[in-house]
């Protein structure tokens, strides 16, 4: 599992001189936003600045230098003493010296923003399809029931004893407080029995009009084709080459369709050609800062990633680093460099 020093546009290597007779020019740093960022002649993100407060807790000077992505994933860079950023993997525990994680994350997906529906449009939605038939066939059976309550009030009916009126009136009473209907006013014993069915049937109908309407006016709301992982074998998805969203959709049997850089694949997304996009879930918490409105980020993120720093097998400055990297990561001042890329502390 690499955790492939992400974006393939920026590789570098770290100089660390801490007083050696001659500085060893430093280890490979590959890496995309937000962990290195390179604009013009300038670089900065996360891992930069993590690496300059280390280089001032040794007392060394940190130079930057451009690689070639093979020879960071192949580890054949001879002239560096700092890989940053690499992954923690058995692959690439084998090529380098790995340092203590400082950074741990997971995987996180981009979709698009919910689209606000208009009054027109939610009345169209709402008086369309089934609810419309229910509607229909509600006016249809009311017709129906009407014209047979008069065929059955219109007949003389000869009124019954005394006591046998008081006990049908007993047991029609029993009804009326529970569906709010008096059965009393009918004149014909059919008419009361008749009145009394269609007191309870109308319960339930008039229950399940309100179901279903209820459901067409939240149907837009639930209308989200991703909700977390499990829904990304069904959607159009995503990826950047050689990352491990790529990977974790080809373990998974996810088709997806890969992309240079994850800015090509938010455009997609943005354009419709895309209804999801799997990257590092700080990788796409920078990419929305200030940038496409009209994506939003899954809730939850889901996965493993590590991120640390690969040093040349058995680097002098691998402890001296890792006291530094532990005192810079356990300072106060380091929340506050992850909010300033990623929107908030960690």
């Amino acid at each position: 599992m690499i955790r492939t020093i992400v974006r393939l546009a920026i590789c570098c290597s770290v100089i660390l001189a801490v007083g050696r007779a001659s500085a060893d020019p430093g280890r490979v740093l590959r890496v995309g936003p937000p962990f290195v960022i390179k604009k013009g002649d300038q670089w900065s993100g996360i891992a930069i600045e993590l690496l300059r407060s280390i280089a001032t807790e040794m007392g060394a000077t940190l130079d930057i230098h451009d690689l070639e992505p093979a020879q960071i994933v192949a580890g054949t860079a001879t002239d560096i003493d700092v890989v940053a950023t690499l992954g923690v993997s058995e692959k690439m525990d084998a090529r380098y010296d790995l340092s203590h994680v400082w950074y741990a994350s997971g995987f996180a997906i981009a979709v698009p923003e919910p689209k606000k529906e208009s009054a027109i449009t939610m009345i169209a939605r709402i008086f369309s399809g089934t609810f419309v038939l229910i509607v229909i066939g509600m006016f249809g059976v009311l017709t129906l029931v009407g014209l047979l309550m008069f065929w059955f009030e219109r007949r003389h009916v000869e009124p019954l004893p005394k006591e046998k009126q008081a006990l049908s009136k007993a047991l029609f009473w029993a009804f009326e407080p529970v569906i709010g209907y008096k059965a009393s006013q009918h004149a014909t014993r059919a008419g009361r029995v008749l009145g009394t069915v269609w007191g309870l049937f109308g319960v339930v109908m008039v229950s399940g009009l309100t179901a279903n309407l209820a459901a067409q006016l939240t149907a837009r709301r639930l209308d989200v084709s991703v909700h977390g992982p499990a829904d990304l074998p069904r959607v159009r998805v995503g990826v950047m080459a050689h990352t491990l969203g790529r990977k974790f959709c080809d373990r998974r049997g996810i088709p997806r369709t890969e992309y240079p850089t994850l800015e090509e694949a938010l455009v997609a997304l943005e354009n419709g050609k895309l209804d999801a996009v799997v990257t590092d879930a700080p990788d796409i918490q920078y990419a929305l800062r200030g940038a496409h409105p009209h994506l939003v980020i899954v809730p939850g993120t889901f996965g493993a990633a590590y991120s640390t720093f690969g040093l040349v097998p058995g680097s002098p400055l691998r402890r001296e680093f890792n006291a530094a990297l532990i005192k810079v990561t356990s300072s106060d001042l380091w929340p506050s460099v992850l909010a300033t890329y990623l929107g908030k502390a960690d």
